[in-house]
């Protein structure tokens, strides 16, 4: 009832006047007025007195339908015509541009459609879907309006005579809606009869006029045949309609009867000379489609016809039979095999050699395959061939082999995939009907192959079984790019990642990546001389087996669902393998990858990888270090832990660096074994020589000690596991940094500890090759903001007071206000800063000669707190007796950077502290550009020159909040003479510079 409110303005266009009776006075009344309601009955009593507005009174959704429209469904025109006295304009439309013309078009009774004819109603106009009020009438099969709109439109298109001036084809009485339907289209698709005759028997109605290219230009005879009304199509051929006419796809009247299953339809059509043996654009015969729908009874009719139609193919090779298959409409395959053998061939291939067994296996999706084994059962049973080949030289084991299939395990409930008892009778009876595991198609693949590729191992075990000379086929060339072996190793990881193979379950079972059977039954006892050398064979990425399995290993990641138990499983099971053939091939151990191998031979240039490189950082181990230990472990027996200690690794870094920057875990393992079996050497005291090559240029020296990294890296629990002599301790970097300077920079609170374990290891404090102490580096690496840790610096303050300067003659007061790097970019007005609690803490130590150095640029410490406008640092570094008269080498002394600068707070700081407010402001130098402009050699040439202002001058310049600073001034100055006096003549150089 929810949506019935808007349905009477669709019963109306129906011409169902008493439905829209009924829901005007149920479902609807609140959408329309007394009028509406009785416009719809036939002895509905008017009142006396009607108003306009209740005339044009619009039924609320219901697409603004008014009592006008009501009226002209109504057969008692003498509704129609008292409203008409109303309101003289009775055909209006409605909000689909349904004129009240169409709705009395839709009436049982032509009265009101005569009516508004007789008083201008036009029958050509159109609604917003481009349908006329004959459409309407032909839609509701209402033949006596039908005739006066045939009578109507052919008078609007004749002028002299009875002669049309318009053809048929562009007339009115054959126009199509805007989806694309006739008149006659419409009276056929809703089968009125009366409607199609009374059409039909007008001269300029076309008979297969058909509808849209949209609707695939379908003539009504089609129409007619689809839907199953037998009497509509054999009128419409009675009138000349033509049987083999074919629609946008070349589909006859036939394929539609047939398509839709009307077997009478098919039956009259075949009876009158329809031509059934013809395709249409894609070749397919009504033979095709009776198959395709699975139309039994159809396809029967049209082989007693003609019996060779169930040997044609279609544009793609297909035969009904195929297609039946394919469809899954096993009745009608059954009855083709056994009815109509002689016609069929169940080895027929399509365009690309495909046979129909082929086609099964190629589209057996997870659900279909738990019926798979009973369908090639039947397709066996009746003559299927496994020894045919396709177009590109595959055979049904070839496609049998590529199926990704999931085992249903004992317990799983699901009806998806397969048990292995049936999965094993597939292969067993493709293999007795003609299968080969050894034969190779045109890219010299053979099923065996193609079932390892797969990772299909239970299948590819069957298929050993039936290998002829297995040692041969063995050790012949495996494929060009990789060796049996890197097949095998890398099997379980592709076993693993594979979702098909865990479906229903949070991990695979052993048993599908199990390879120790293999290798160790067939491998070894056929090819045992072979599995050496192929353990050192590169693949063509230039990788060995264990290396190549072991790269695919560390990437290979659990699924979500997995429990711990089971992945615990896994990676014993893929280590062990591993260590297997480490045993087997000691130099496995410290075999490095090589240069990878284009198609043509040529070596591309690659970072070498290694076994113990690749087992620091495993995501399934989660930090176990498994194979990593088993690995040092096995070498130790084989006494290659010196050579395993001393490979490099992908980036050019030793074992242990390498270690630090993937797995730091992996580093207390490398110390404590190291130092276990007396190995230090080269290890703990490692060094990090260059950084990482750029893009361009030379590699950076760094000669960072593995001590200084780890540091560095905030490490520090790993520092207790080194074993170093004093001047491994004291080792410095290129840039002359110990470890003093690493632990200074690293703004943690563990420092502390870290500064006691040094000093106790006897390295000495002294500065770098810039003289950088390291109290300079943690003051100069510290941000000063709530958040920096100042025990450091308080810690290396207290025990080591001297105060030095770097060679850019700063203290580490000064970095206390700037980073090295905006002290050498100049950048100092960038961001305020008011380090108080550092400046606390140095200044503690200096004395005033101290706080008054300068640096290269001149500046001294109260310089920079007047750039930062760190005022509370200003007044403690006055208080400690800082110089306000320094000026540096721009000649602007500390207020006059404050003033040049716009630093109000120090600016009133400083003169107060009694600063020279005479000074002269040094604006700074523009840097020259680092090209030359071109000059027109005409043109004068100006010497830049400094600009240079006052103190006074430049608070004048600032404005806004600075003009309270004048009287700051006065009282400097003492007398307001001399203060105008200076005003003036700042207002007037003020000016000037302007």
């Amino acid at each position: 009832m929810r949506y019935m409110d808007g349905m009477v303005v669709v019963a109306a266009r129906l011409g169902l006047r008493e439905m829209a009776s009924a829901l005007a006075e149920g479902p609807a009344r609140s959408n329309m007025n007394d009028l509406h309601r009785e416009t719809l009955k036939v002895g509905g009593t008017l009142p006396e007195r009607i108003l306009p507005v209740s005339v044009l009174k619009k039924g609320h959704n219901n697409a603004n339908i008014t009592p006008l429209h009501t009226a002209a469904i109504n057969p008692n025109v003498k509704i129609l015509e008292r409203l008409r006295t109303v309101e003289p304009n009775i055909n209006i439309p409605d909000t689909n541009n349904w004129y009240t013309i169409h709705y009395a078009a839709a009436c049982e009774g032509p009265e009101p459609l005569k009516f508004l004819v007789k008083y201008g109603a036009a029958p050509s106009c159109l609604t917003k879907q481009h349908e006329t009020p004959l459409h309407a009438a032909a839609r509701a099969g209402r033949n006596e309006n039908i005739k006066i709109l045939l009578e109507a439109l052919a008078k609007l298109e004749t002028t002299d005579g009875d002669t049309p001036t318009i053809s048929p084809g562009k007339s009115m009485i054959n126009a199509r809606t805007r989806g694309g339907d006739t008149a006659l289209c419409l009276a056929v698709k809703n089968q009125r009869l009366d409607a199609v005759n009374a059409l039909l028997a007008h001269k300029t109605v076309l008979v297969d006029h058909p509808t849209s290219t949209t609707q695939n230009k379908m003539t009504p005879l089609m129409l007619a045949c689809s839907l199953g009304n037998l009497p509509i199509a054999e009128c419409l051929i009675t009138h000349g309609a033509v049987i083999m006419a074919r629609d946008h796809k070349k589909r006859t009247a036939l394929s539609y009867a047939v398509i839709n299953g009307q077997e009478h339809c098919a039956a009259m059509l075949l009876a009158k000379g329809a031509d059934f043996l013809k395709g249409d654009s894609s070749g397919n015969t009504p033979a095709h489609y009776a198959s395709a729908y699975g139309w039994l009874e159809c396809l029967q009719l049209l082989a007693g016809v003609d019996p060779s139609c169930l040997k044609q193919e279609n544009h793609w090779k297909l035969t009904p039979l195929s297609i039946a298959y394919l469809k899954g409409h096993y009745g009608i395959v059954r009855w083709l095999l056994e009815e109509k053998s002689d016609f069929v061939d169940i080895n027929g291939k399509d365009m690309e050699g495909v046979t129909l067994l082929s086609s099964l296996l190629r589209y057996a999706d997870e659900d279909c395959q738990s019926d798979l084994a009973d369908q090639i059962k039947f397709l066996m049973s009746r003559g299927a061939d496994c020894s045919i080949v396709d177009g590109m030289g595959n055979t049904i084991m070839h496609v049998f082999a590529g199926l990704s299939i999931r085992i249903r395990q004992p317990g799983d409930s699901s009806q998806a995939g397969m048990t292995e008892k049936d999965y094993r009778t597939c292969f067993e009876e493709i293999m007795q009907h003609g299968g080969d595991v050894e034969a190779k198609n045109q890219s010299g693949e053979s099923p065996l192959y193609i079932a390892l590729q797969s990772a299909n191992l239970l299948l590819f075990k069957w298929m050993l079984q039936y290998v002829r000379d297995i040692r041969k086929t063995l050790t012949s060339q495996w494929s060009p790019d990789f060796n049996l072996l890197h097949a095998l190793l890398e099997l379980p990881m592709k076993v693993w990642s594979n979702a098909g193979f865990r479906r229903g379950q949070s991990a695979p079972t052993q048993l599908l990546y199990d390879v120790s059977s293999i290798i160790n039954d067939i491998l070894l006892k056929h090819c045992n001389g072979e599995v050496d050398s192929w353990l050192r064979e590169p693949d063509l990425e230039g990788l060995q087996p264990v290396i190549q399995a072991a790269r695919s290993y560390s990437t290979t990641i659990s699924p979500y669902t997995c429990q711990a138990s089971r992945v615990k499983i896994f990676c014993d099971y893929v280590t062990n393998l591993l260590m297997w053939a480490c045993q087997l091939c000691p130099d496995c151990l410290t075999m490095a990858s090589v240069p990878q191998r284009t198609p043509n031979g040529f070596s591309v240039p690659q970072d070498s990888t290694t076994l113990v490189y690749l087992a620091l950082n495993v995501h399934l181990e989660s930090g176990s270090l498994q194979l990593l230990k088993q690995t040092i472990q096995l070498a130790i027996e084989k006494k290659k832990l010196r050579e395993l200690l001393e490979l490099r690794g992908p980036d050019g870094y030793g074992l242990v660096i390498s270690a630090l920057r993937t797995n730091p875990e992996a580093v207390r393992l490398i110390l404590r074994i190291t130092k276990e079996h007396g190995c230090t050497e080269g290890v703990h005291n490692a060094v990090l020589v260059h950084g990482p090559a750029p893009e361009h240029g030379e590699r950076k020296l760094l000669n960072k000690s593995l001590a200084m990294l780890m540091v560095e890296m905030k490490k520090f629990e790993l520092i207790n596991e080194l074993q170093l002599s004093q001047k491994d301790w004291a080792h410095c970097d290129a840039d002359g940094d110990n470890l003093w300077h690493y632990a200074a920079r690293t703004q943690d609170l563990r420092a502390i500890e870290l500064f006691r374990f040094i000093e106790s290891k006897g390295v000495p404090i002294k500065p770098n090759n810039q003289d950088s102490t390291p109290l300079h580096e943690a003051v100069q690496t510290c941000d000063c903001s709530a958040n920096s840790v100042l025990e450091p610096i308080e810690w290396l303050a207290a025990n080591y007071p001297q105060v030095t300067r770097d060679t850019f003659g700063r203290t580490p007061l000064h970095y206390a206000f700037a980073s090295r790097s905006q002290l050498i970019e100049s950048s100092l007005a960038d961001g305020l800063r008011d380090p108080i609690a550092v400046v606390s803490i140095l200044s503690r130590t200096m004395n005033k000669q101290q706080l008054d150095w300068a640096d290269c640029n001149g500046n001294t410490v109260l310089h920079l707190a007047a750039f930062k406008n760190a005022n509370i640092c200003a007044v403690t570094l006055l208080r400690k007796g800082a110089s306000v008269n320094v000026r540096n080498k721009d000649g602007n002394s500390p207020l006059a950077v404050a003033v040049l600068n716009g630093r109000q707070a120090v600016a009133l700081t400083l003169i107060q502290a009694d600063s020279n407010v005479t000074e002269q402001v040094f604006f700074p130098k523009t840097t020259p550009p680092d090209i030359d402009l071109w000059k027109w050699k005409g043109a004068k040439e100006e010497k830049s020159e400094a600009k240079v202002s006052t103190i006074p001058a430049q608070i004048i310049a600032n404005g806004g909040d600075w003009e309270a600073m004048v009287y700051v001034l006065m009282d400097a100055l003492g007398t307001v003479s001399s203060i105008e006096g200076r005003i003036k003549a700042s207002f007037h150089l003020l000016l000037a510079s302007t």
